[in-house]
């Protein structure tokens, strides 16, 4: 059955018809009998099967933030806050979603608890549905086939409400399985647009030490050079808490 004929019927039927209520209901047949009882329970197959067919399952959990996601198209880059901007010289190589946690340690600010983002823990999904890598804290861009890259925040622009800021990230690092392979080894910027979630319900904690994990979703947008040849290799940084900050 076609699915706009589907969705039709199941608007008028499926809320207010059961396949008790609609045997009872059915005219007489003027068969007696056997003929009768037949025609009535095909009936009432027939009204079961299709308000199964109405029920629409969903995926649960990340599955389901992942679908949504996916059906979002990143905003191109002229239309963001210049802050967030791309340069002139770079390129869009790779859209990514990614669904996971913004990770919240309880550090002492003067003489108050806050929350202080220690960064994100994410699965990174291509336009396919398929896990590419994952998101790390300390701005850290993991791909599955060794690539990846580390970034710096250079802006961040409140644009949702209740979520994450949007950023743009510069690459201070980054690195392929081998010299210039892989999905991140020549990425120089990466932009964090479409957020949802990742707050703390309250900026002030109560208990040093202790972290919060805040479900979230985002779209991260992979940028390179336009020229390959511009962008040379780093050495790899030391990844110690101090190098991690800047």
């Amino acid at each position: 059955m076609p699915k706009h004929t589907l969705a039709a019927l199941c608007c008028v039927a499926a809320p207010s018809v059961s396949p008790v209520s609609a045997v009872s209901s059915v005219s007489p047949v003027p068969t007696a009998g056997v003929a009768s009882v037949a025609a009535r329970a095909a009936l009432a197959l027939t009204l079961a099967s299709l308000m199964a067919a109405c029920a629409d399952p969903t995926p649960g959990g990340p599955q389901l933030k992942i679908a949504q996601q996916q059906k979002l198209v990143p905003p191109a880059n002229e239309t963001l806050p210049l802050s967030l901007r791309a340069e002139s010289q770079e390129v869009l190589q790779d859209v990514l979603s990614a669904v996971g946690d913004e990770v919240w340690n309880c550090r002492r600010s003067g003489g108050t608890l806050q929350w202080t983002s220690a960064g994100a823990e994410a699965t990174l999904v291509d336009q396919a549905r398929k896990s590419v890598g994952t998101v790390m804290p300390n701005r850290m861009f993991s791909a599955y086939d060794g690539s990846y890259v580390i970034g710096r925040v250079t802006a961040d622009e409140t644009v949702t409400p209740g979520a994450l800021p949007w950023q743009r990230m510069a690459a201070r690092f980054n690195a392929g399985e081998r010299m210039g392979d892989g999905r991140f080894a020549r990425t120089t910027s990466v932009q964090r647009v479409l957020t949802s979630g990742g707050l703390p319900p309250n900026p002030v904690c109560n208990q040093e030490g202790v972290s919060l994990f805040v479900p979230y979703s985002a779209t991260y947008l992979f940028y390179r050079a336009s020229d390959p040849a511009a962008v040379v290799p780093a050495p790899e940084p030391p990844l110690n808490a101090a190098s991690a900050t800047q």
